[in-house]
């Protein structure tokens, strides 16, 4: 039996077994610090949903809402090895289409642009986005910073939208951007690097569930 848990504090056992989990599934040199995760979850904008096979933890993930926005972002999905056949990842969008998170928001995943990397490899992985449902928000180029590192990751913008024809303004997308870097990784909007991409939004935005 596979049973989902959200989690909103640190004051429960789950809490713990999600963050196993996290330390379980996710590369050494991609690993936030723990105590990094411990402040994002006292800060009340952050939230867990975690899965366990019977007993077992076997995935987590991280939601993280924007403030003053009517965005969260999908910050962390990690999945124990073992458990990588079960598709616990189709079960999770299931989850989060049925959650007052999805309700009241637009939820944005950074994914890696097939423009870098494995091209066929990194447009699979979209294709399994856009089958559960999430929208490319074409012409937006971003990255994510290693967090232990000066390296990052070239990444694109996939939103799960209940609104699938809600018509964002640019300014609505660049105020979201903004914040996203500022809460998740400490990037000022004055940066040189963020104003690369905030300055190469298009002036109308476009959501497709096709790439490409």
């Amino acid at each position: 039996m596979i049973k989902f848990y959200n989690i909103t504090d640190r004051e429960n056992q789950e809490y713990y077994e999600a963050i196993e989990v996290y330390k379980a599934g996710t590369p050494d040199e991609l690993q936030l610090k723990p105590e990094i995760i411990d402040n994002k979850m006292d800060s009340g904008h952050a939230v867990i949903i975690m899965a366990k096979q019977n007993i077992m933890p076997a995935f987590m993930a991280l939601l993280w809402k924007l403030e003053d926005t009517n965005f969260m972002v999908n910050e962390i999905i990690s999945i124990i090895p073992s458990f990588k056949d079960v598709p616990f990842a189709k079960m999770y969008f299931d989850v989060l289409k049925h959650s007052e998170y999805y309700q009241n928001n637009h939820i944005i995943f950074e994914a890696e642009d097939p423009d870098f990397g494995n091209k066929a490899e990194r447009i699979e992985k979209l294709n399994f986005y856009l089958a559960q449902g999430c929208q490319w928000m074409k012409g937006i180029k971003t990255f994510v910073p290693d967090p232990l590192s000066e390296n990052y990751e070239n990444t694109i913008l996939m939103l799960l939208t209940q609104n699938r024809f809600h018509e964002f303004e640019p300014e609505e997308i660049k105020q979201a951007i903004i914040r996203l870097y500022k809460d998740l990784y400490q990037i000022d909007a004055d940066a040189y690097v963020l104003e690369g991409i905030l300055n190469n939004i298009p002036k109308k935005i476009e959501l497709s569930g096709k790439y490409l």
